[in-house]
Parts: C-alpha cells; structure tokens; sequence
C-alpha cells in the first residue's frame, strides 16, 4: 500500500463519508482512517450491515446513513477500519495503528472528522456498574441488536436523551422515569431565538410529537431535577434526586445519563490548533474558516468536531472541506468551488435555524450539580473532586498543574471523560472563566498503542520526533 496520498480523512462519520466521497469521485487519492468496524461513524453506526428489523426500528433518520455509505463504497476511496490514529503533524503525516503494527503515511491535506461525544459528567456512584451513557446503549443496539435489561431510569438533558427514552419504549423495555435537569419553565432568554427557529419547524415538530409519544406511555417525566445520585453497594440499586423541594427515588438495573454532546478535541489539541471556549454551549472546538481549515494550511476540521450541529450539518462541512481541498491541489477553479459550495451553504443555513433555540432551552448548567468531594472526577486514576479541591486550596491555578500533581487525565482515556468538568470545577473554585482555568495540554500517542508497536516503527530524519513519543510515558 502506498505511503502517500493526496488526502487522508480520519473519521467515516457523516462528515468523513462525504469529504473523502467527494474528493475521491474527483479521482484524488484518498485514504479514509475508521477507528471502527465499518463506515458510518456514531450516528450511522453499523447501517451498511443491519437487519431489516433493526432499520426499521432505528427510523428513518438512520436510514439515511445508507446513502452516504454507498456513495463511498462507490467513490474509490480507500478504507482502513480498526486504525487508531495517534499522530498527526502539521506538515501532512499521520501516524496510526491497525492489526497491532503502526505506520506513518503522508498527504498533502489532512480532514478531520472525528466528530461529537457525550458529555462526561461525574455524579454520585456513576462509577458503578448498571450506570452507562445513552449513547452507549444507543451504539450497543445498532452494532448488535442489544438492548437493556431490567428497570432502567434515564437522566440529563437534550434531545438526544429523549430520543433514546423512545426508541427504548418502543422496544418495550420498562422504564421506571425520565429525569431532566432542563428547567421546567424555559428561561425568557431562549425568546429571542424563537423567531429563526420557526424557519425550520420541521425538526421542532419531530420533537413535539417525541413528547407527545413520551407521554402516551405514562413513564414519570420529571424537569428541573437537581442532585442526581445513584446508589448502590456492589452494583446499581436505586436512583436518587430532587425536583423542587420534592425528594423522589426510583429502584433500577441501569442508569443511562446524557448531558449532551460536545466536540471531541483532542486531536486538535496535540496540532496546537487554536482553540476558542464557547460560552452558551460551554465546550471548546477548534479555530476555522467556512471550509474548515484551521491554523495550519494542510489540516482541516470538519463535522461536529468544529461545533455540534448533528448529522445533516456534519454531512454538508464535509462537502465543503472537500471541495477546498480539491480546489487548493488544482483539481478545481475557485468558481466552480464557490459554484458548487452555493448550494451547500444554503442547506447549511437552512438546517441551523432552529439549532440556537434547541441548544439554548437544553443548554448545560452546572450549577445543576453540586459535585460532591467524594465523587470520583477521574475514573482512571481515582481522582475525586476533593483532591481537585484540596490542591487548588493549596495555591494551584492552572489545569495542567493540577493534572501533573494529582494525575487526574493522565489514565488511558487521556482526560476525554474527566477533562470537560474538571475545567468547570477548577474555574468555579477560582471564581474565573473556563479559558482562565486552562486547557488540558495533549501529548502524543493520542490512543494506547504498546511500546513494541513504536520500537518496530522507521522513524526517518524528518519524521516524528521520538523524544516527544515518551512524554507521556515518563510521568
């Protein structure tokens, strides 16, 4: 296989499928990096290979990742799945690992659709077993047709958890309560998006009539629940909060939590990308122009990566990068770009009318939670939100010296599942911003790879620096 290639896309989302699509139909060399089985990413997961049963089940917003998995299975771009990209350099190289071998391969332009994930937000006994995120469940379902078993309780916020708490009642599966931390009366802020969300009433007529399908079934649907908790000695037992001054308990098997959905960062953190804090969504997301190129000219953002907008948004971006990166290797005129962009952006645009109204009246708060001392923050190293506490009392300022002291996002996941609140806990006890808290600095290899793995690699002159390639390893 060739070392080199005109384009490499990380990520076979929504955003991934259409830019290496695109580009590949224009008869580029491209080659498309999955960390999974097959294309289709989260929101598309396993769709080339469903049961009709399961297609049906999963509606017709689901459906429609067939189209895109087609029209990449037919453009010509080559595919790796199970590849774990764990480098990339600014000057076009990628470095990353398949079937338990690592290699380095080059291109003249790099898009990154590596797209959304759950926010991550510790709450009493979320460390025990039977509590999950929805949209793990979600992907356990498409992958292989799983589903809960036993009473199951669902809490957080956003559209994503209430589409989940439906698919769940269809199935027939007994769930005992929905619990929101959205505010039971919207505050009059979300007002002023109102107008431009009624340019696109579609997506907010699907919601209403999720509700009304919600309702139907009788299952407790609590909002504006505060102090969520879940107890239990050796797995999940019951789920505990509050709704106004009402104390409410519900027996379960599982405890399936979404707060909503953030960029996934990291990768653009390693670049040294310029990163912005978004204060209405509060999530960080990297520095782009309207095709999606960041502060380097070979690297380009595309997808939820660069600000959740789901799936249709996603599938557009990558259109754009695409067509961007066609036009910058000479393939295409910049007004045959523009002309073929026009269209794109209008469905762009089109698709973002109701998003800030969505967004605001779900939006995060974390003043919904109290973040109890002996909640564990860092699943991997132990953490608890105490010792972020206690060493911030002691005089530290700033993320990385609370992650070097106390090790916290130090473990395998890097800082993906404690990183969001911990930037949330150290500003609110320094009474500062997130962005005055820091960020947390990421390091190479992004993905656990065994240090055989690196030892069996060519590492050129001009290649990866190796000294950096231990950083990691030495704390």
């Amino acid at each position: 296989m060739s070392d080199h290639y005109d384009a490499i896309v990380i990520g076979a989302g929504p955003a991934g499928l259409t830019a290496s699509s695109r580009l590949a139909e224009m008869g580029l060399k491209v080659l498309t990096l999955d960390e999974q089985i097959r294309p289709g990413g989260q929101i598309y997961r396993n769709v080339d290979n469903a049961s009709p049963t399961n297609l049906e089940k999963m509606g017709e917003e689901y459906r429609k990742g067939l189209t895109l998995t087609e029209r990449f299975r037919k453009s010509g771009a080559i595919y790796l799945n199970n590849s774990s990209v764990w480098n990339v350099e600014p000057q076009g190289r990628v470095c990353y690992s398949r079937d338990g071998v690592s290699e380095r391969i080059t291109a003249n332009y790099i898009i990154i659709a590596t797209g959304a994930m759950e926010r991550p937000v510790p709450i009493p006994g979320w460390t025990l077993p039977g509590v999950m995120g929805a949209g793990a469940v979600n992907g356990l379902a498409k992958e292989a047709e799983l589903s809960p078993a036993g009473k199951v309780v669902l809490a957080g916020s956003g559209p994503l958890l209430l589409l989940e708490a439906s698919l769940l009642l269809e199935k027939g599966i007994e769930v005992e309560a929905i619990l929101e931390t959205t505010p039971q009366i919207p505050t009059p802020a979300i007002l002023s998006d109102v107008p431009k969300a009624l340019l696109g009433t579609g997506f907010l007529f699907k919601g209403l009539k999720m509700l009304r399908d919600i309702k139907k079934t009788g299952v407790p649907h609590y909002k504006g629940i505060k102090k969520l908790r879940a107890i239990g000695n050796e797995t999940l037992e019951t789920v505990e909060a509050e709704c106004g001054s009402e104390k409410i308990s519900f027996q379960a098997d599982m405890l399936l939590l979404h707060f909503g959905v953030i960029p996934e960062t990291h990768i653009y953190r390693m670049l040294k990308c310029h990163m912005q804090w978004h204060e209405k969504y509060r999530y960080w997301q990297p520095v782009t122009d309207s095709w999606g190129r960041t502060n380097y000219e070979k690297i380009f953002a595309s997808g939820d990566g660069t600000g959740v907008g789901g799936a249709l948004a996603a599938e557009i971006k990558g259109e754009l990068s695409a067509l961007e990166v066609a036009h910058c290797l000479g393939i295409i005129p910049t007004y045959e770009r523009d002309s073929l962009a026009a269209s794109h952006r209008e469905s762009l645009l089109k698709d973002s009318y109701p998003r800030p109204l969505i967004d605001a009246f779900f939006a995060f708060n974390p003043a919904n939670f109290t973040f109890d001392d002996d909640t564990v923050l860092c699943r991997c190293e132990n953490v608890t939100v105490g010792d972020i506490r206690t060493i911030i009392s002691q005089g530290v300022t700033e993320l990385n010296e609370v992650k070097a002291i106390t090790r916290c996002g130090m473990g395998p996941c890097q800082g993906r599942m404690c990183g969001p609140v911990l930037g949330e806990i150290v500003a609110a006890e320094l009474d500062a911003r997130v962005p005055e808290a820091g960020l947390l600095t990421i390091r190479p290899p992004l993905k656990q790879i065994p240090l055989g793995e690196l030892a069996a690699m060519d590492i050129v002159a001009d290649g990866v620096d190796p000294a950096n390639l231990f950083k990691n390893q030495s704390k």
